[in-house]
């Protein structure tokens, strides 16, 4: 069902230091935009050919704003990669696990993506990222 992991997401406050955080690790840069909802910035980051996503709430009153002052910076998601993601997710919900989103939809950088609920993957919040 997954054919690898796509990258890990870290929820942080202030993005320029975080993309100058991993590149004086190496990481380079890949893309930067803001969500389709204009409440989160997103980054994506190449180290060796894993990705990592930081990820900075822009409003306030977002869901990641919420996250950061309940949990502080750090881990927020773990990525996957799929092929058929609306299969998967069919798939996946058959299986019983809580899904966030039903079917796919744009995400970053052009990829097809889908969440499914922390409670039912022992506390991690799942992405499902398909390449289009």
């Amino acid at each position: 069902m997954f054919n690898k992991f796509h990258h890990i997401g870290v929820a942080v406050k202030d993005m320029d230091a975080a993309i100058a955080l991993y590149e004086s690790m190496g990481a380079k840069l890949l893309a930067r935009e803001t969500s389709a909802d204009g409440a989160t910035d997103l980054a994506m980051l190449d180290l060796g050919g894993d990705l990592i996503e930081p990820i900075s709430p822009i409003r306030e009153d977002s869901p990641l704003a919420k996250f950061i002052e309940e949990r502080g910076e750090g881990l927020h998601h773990v990525a996957f990669d799929v092929k058929n993601i609306d299969g998967v997710l069919a798939d996946m919900k058959a299986q019983g696990f809580e899904l966030i989103d039903e079917k796919s939809r744009p995400g970053f950088g052009g990829h097809l993506i889908a969440f499914i609920k922390p409670k039912s993957t022992m506390g991690t919040l799942w992405e499902l990222v398909e390449d289009v």
